[in-house]
This record gives C-alpha cells, sequence and structure tokens, in this order.
C-alpha cells in the first residue's frame, strides 16, 4: 500500500472544487537535465488519492527558476510556496482518483554530501576526464526538485539528458541516443525507487565491450583501460552468480540488460537499476579486504538488483538489511567456490564490525551518512552468519527467497520475522541484544584460559563486558600446536548454554601453543587480550584472536 504525501483533507462540500491539502502519490517522473548549465525540468505525474487544491512535496537544494511558474496539467498554479525542506504548490481543486501533472523548473546546485558524491558532482579522473554524476541516495531525490523522498516508494522514470558530444550519458532504463548530445531513459519497470533510479552518469573516456550473456542478461561493460576492471571482470564467474541469483530469487528485474560503468567514484560500487557504477580505482588498490574487490564488489551490487532495488527500503532506518544480504548472498556463492574465499569475506565483516561506531538498527537515529557505514560488518554477520552456524545456510536462504522477488518496501522487523519461521529459533532476545541500541556497540570479548590435563583438558571462556541483553552464538575455538595441520576445533554455543563456559575437551595428542578464538569467523566475538607466544616464559600458550583489527570495508574506504 502506498502511503499518501500529505495524509490531511479538507472535504469539498457540494460541486465546488475541493479545497485544501491534497493526498497523492507519485507515479512517474519525468526528468529534463543539462549536465553543464544545471538546468532541469521536473515533471510529475501524480495519482490523487484525497482531493483538495494544495500539493505540498518535499523539495530542498535544488533551486527554481524564478522566471518560470509550476504548473498543475499546464495550468499555472495560483501560488508556489518554498521553504527549506517543502514546496506547496496550490491550483483549483482536483478531486479524488484525478490524475494531476506537476511541472517545476530548477537549477540543481553543484553540491553533495560531505565529500561524497550524494547529490550532483563533477569528478576528474587520473587522466583529466570530468565525470558528471547524479546520485538520489536513501531520502534524497528531493535535491533535484519536488519529488516524494520516502525510501518505499516506487515509480517510472523518462530521463532526457543533454551533454556535451564528447559524452556517453547512461541512466536507468532503455537508452536512445536522440542526437550525440541528448540520451534518454525510458525506465518502465516495477520497483524502481526513488533512492536508486535517480542516477544519471556522463563520460568521455568510456570504452563500450560486450560482456555476453550472464544468466540470459547482456552485459556491456562502459570502462577505460587505464583502470584494469576488465581484466579482472571474470565473465564465466558472474554468469554463474547471475544463473545462481535467478534461481534462488526469480528473473532479472530490469528487462534483458545490465550496464557495468566505470568511473572515479566515492564508493566502490552503486546500485542503480540496471546500472551498476564501479568505483575506477578497485583492481588498483592494494587494500585487497576480500579474496578480490573487483569481484566482490560486482557481485554486491548484483545482489542489490533484487535486495534494495525491486525489493528496497521500508523506512532510512531499515537501511542495514539491504547490504547485509547483498554481502551474504556474495559470501555464499563465494563460499560455495572456494571455502578460502568465503573464509576471508567472513573475516573481513568482523574486522569492519571491530570498527563500529553504531548497533545496525541505531536507536539514537544519527543522519544516515554518519551511520551507514557500520553495518557491513556486524549486519551480515548478525543477521544472516551468525544465524546459519546456529541453524543451516539452507534455512537462511529459504528465509531471504520468502522475502525478495517482488517490489516492496521491507523492513528489518519484517527480515527477522522470516528467519524466526524459517530457521525455528525465537529471536526477539537476539534482535534486542545484536541489533537495536544507542551508542557504541560492545561486541562480546572474552578472557580464555586453556589448561592442559592428562586425558581432559580445560577450556575457560569469560566475557569481560557482559550486558544486561546477552549476546548469544555459537563458534568454535581452535587448539594448535607448533607443526603445521595440527588443530582441534571446539565448539562453544552462548546461545544455548550461556554466555561464560567452562568446557572439558579431549586433551589432543600433540601440545597446545595456540589457542585461537573464532578462527571460522562465525559471530562477532573478540579476544579480550592476546598473549603473545613466548617460549622462554612459563606462558607456553598464547591466546589469538585473528579479526581483533578494525578494518574500513571498501564502501568506506577513500582513497
Amino acid at each position: 500500500m502506498r502511503r499518501a504525501v500529505v495524509v490531511a483533507l479538507i472535504a469539498a462540500c457540494g460541486d465546488d472544487p475541493p479545497t485544501g491539502p491534497i493526498s497523492a502519490h507519485v507515479t512517474h517522473y519525468d526528468y529534463t537535465f543539462d549536465i553543464e548549465s544545471r538546468a532541469a525540468r521536473a515533471e510529475l505525474t501524480l495519482e490523487v488519492d484525497e482531493g483538495g487544491d494544495c500539493i505540498t512535496l518535499p523539495m530542498r537544494a535544488a533551486h527554481r527558476s524564478a522566471d518560470l511558474i509550476p504548473t498543475i496539467n499546464n495550468d499555472e498554479v495560483k501560488t508556489a510556496a518554498f521553504g527549506t525542506d517543502v514546496a506547496e504548490f496550490c491550483g483549483d481543486g482536483y478531486e479524488t482518483g484525478a490524475t494531476i501533472k506537476l511541472a517545476v523548473d530548477v537549477t540543481v546546485p553543484l553540491e553533495t554530501i560531505g565529500t561524497s558524491q550524494v547529490g550532483y558532482s563533477v569528478t576528474r579522473d587520473t587522466q583529466g576526464n570530468d565525470f558528471y554524476y547524479m546520485v538520489s541516495w536513501v531520502n534524497g531525490c528531493d535535491q533535484f526538485g519536488p519529488c516524494d523522498n520516502r525510501p518505499d516508494q516506487f515509480a517510472t522514470y523518462r530521463f532526457t539528458v543533454t551533454h556535451p558530444a564528447t559524452h556517453k550519458a547512461r541512466c536507468p532504463g532503455t537508452i536512445t541516443e536522440a542526437s550525440t548530445t541528448q540520451t534518454i531513459c525510458d525506465f518502465t519497470h516495477d520497483g524502481g525507487p526513488t533512492y536508486s533510479t535517480f542516477g544519471i552518469a556522463a563520460y568521455p573516456a568510456w570504452t563500450q565491450t560486450d560482456k555476453g550473456l550472464w544468466g540470459g542478461v547482456q552485459v556491456t561493460l562502459y570502462d577505460r583501460a587505464q583502470t584494469e576492471i576488465e581484466d579482472a571482470i571474470d565473465v564465466a564467474f558472474h554468469g554463474s552468480f547471475m544463473d545462481w541469483m535467478q534461481s534462488q530469487f526469480g528473473p532479472y528485474p530490469y528487462g534483458t540488460e545490465l550496464r557495468v560503468l566505470t568511473a572515479p567514484t566515492y564508493w566502490g560500487g552503486f546500485e542503480h537499476p540496471g546500472n551498476i557504477v564501479l568505483d575506477d580505482f578497485l583492481a588498483r588498490d592494494t587494500r585487497q579486504s576480500y579474496w578480490n574487490d573487483t569481484a566482490h564488489t560486482l557481485n554486491h551490487e548484483i545482489v542489490h538488483m533484487w535486495a534494495g532495488d525491486q525489493t528496497t527500503l521500508a523506512s532510512t532506518y531499515d537501511f542495514v538489511w539491504k547490504e547485509a544480504m547483498a554481502e551474504y548472498l556474495t559470501y555464499v556463492f563465494e563460499d560455495m567456490t572456494s571455502t578460502a574465499y568465503g573464509t576471508q569475506t567472513a573475516g573481513a565483516w568482523k574486522s569492519f564490525g571491530a570498527a563500529a561506531g553504531f548497533y545496525p538498527v541505531p536507536l539514537d537515529e544519527p543522519e544516515l551518512f554518519t551511520y551507514y557505514g557500520d553495518v557491513y560488518g556486524p549486519g551480515p554477520m548478525i543477521l544472516f552468519r551468525q544465524l546459519e552456524v546456529l541453524t543451516s545456510r539452507a534455512q537462511v536462504l529459504a528465509a531471504i527467497q520468502s522475502l525478495l522477488g517482488t517490489p516492496r518496501g521491507l523492513s528489518v522487523d519484517e527480515v527477522v520475522a522470516a528467519l524466526e519461521q524459517s530457521t525455528g529459533l525465537d529471536l526477539d532476545g537476539y534482535a534486542t541484544a545484536w541489533i537495536r541500541g544507542s551508542g557504541k556497540p560492545a561486541w562480546p570479548r572474552y578472557n580464555i584460559t586453556y589448561t592442559a590435563g592428562v586425558g581432559t583438558s580445560t577450556l575457560a571462556l569469560v566475557q569481560a563486558n557482559k550486558g544486561a541483553n546477552p549476546r548469544g552464538c555459537k563458534f568454535h575455538v581452535a587448539l594448535r600446536g607448533a607443526a603445521a595441520g595440527e588443530e582441534a576445533l571446539v565448539e562453544v554455543n552462548t546461545f544455548t548454554s550461556g554466555v561464560d563456559q567452562t568446557l572439558q575437551v579431549p586433551t589432543p595428542t600433540f601440545t597446545v601453543t595456540d589457542v585461537v578464538l573464532d578462527p571460522g569467523a562465525e559471530c562477532l566475538v573478540y579476544a579480550m587480550t592476546v598473549i603473545p607466544f613466548a617460549p622462554s616464559s612459563t606462558n607456553t600458550v598464547r591466546v589469538s584472536s585473528p579479526f581483533n583489527t578494525p578494518a574500513l570495508h571498501p564502501w568506506n574506504r577513500h582513497r
């Protein structure tokens, strides 16, 4: 169900045109934009849910044209009032069920949120080429004119982009190059949220390369040789991934074409429906978090076609599920390909989680730009990885399958409910402990003691930072010897057996020199102290935690 833009209603009487606030929803945006002058015309088609004569819509930053009066159904509005965040347009009165068309001329500011590209920007690459980029992001389409900026709103779109003849322009939808200086993108698919479909990119440096069919979808790469990204794209690997995604979650949502664009971008990737924009530095960055940052990021953005675009956010603070789902499904396929790939990805999440300053759903509700980066590690660990370890991967995938495949706004609560249904776990306490909270989360940290014995040894884990809501999960501790291959795994389940554990374990046939907490990155648990191995001391066992060191994910690791 679509919520109305304005919910108040002053009912009309008799045959007089209705007056008062209009309640309506936007069904289509016809947006004309000149990338150099930044002149834009926003034409919105709205269906009236409750009649009235004045419509109020979010609108910020964009500067209206002083000499052009907004129109409704091609008639000049009677009044137009522009505030800081909203604009009100009043006409003759419109009945419930009517379709109205609002048109406003604006100049889009050349400004973004902080150093990001959220907004409208021009970025120069290392060869001096200018990359023009319009990015809406969550709640952001009202930067470019009047727009219903709620995350759960879908519409169709027509973008008419004027650009220099030296540039190609790409945006969601079917592309028509009307002339050397005008490109039209017609987006008619179901499932086009404003946060990602408002995305226009123009660049003079692209070479267009056919990458073949991936799961029946024609993939075209727009790249320049200096990025080395084309060489980093394994067509067979990504084609198999597209096949797998469609087998799990239904057909690719955006027709028969996927465009992959490379450019100098703030984030590693961005998921415009049918268009993926990748940072042109991905393949050359030596700070690799995953087994292959380019491959991982491309698959992550492919997942977003289903999880984020076709099925989108119910509200701002549901942001975590779409990123967690994109990470988790990318990880599952990596793990199916090589367990070493999967373990490295899960380990990266744990390292990201060690740096998190906010909970996945922060009850203190900071600005999205302040906290969004903290969901990439804790999100997939808490919502999916920890639960697949407690139950099974098949059960977690079944929950996700029940959520994706149709245009809808999806909340974190609905994700948790689907996971409960599929796994059979009661996740009320789990959600309270792991998902929601205020301030910086204190993930479980353990003091670990291994005491060798004859036949039976003792492994004690004591959580040093207990809280009111116990954070339980299941993971392993590795007992290792000095020689390669000397290892015994001990299972620890704090979800069912309490956060403190004293376990009697069979004494390994080798001398234990190293106790490793959670070597498989199964839970957000960390060692309280890491004791270095010192053969000359009385301490002959060291405690190590391979993912204790905080790290930044590629989406938050800027040049």
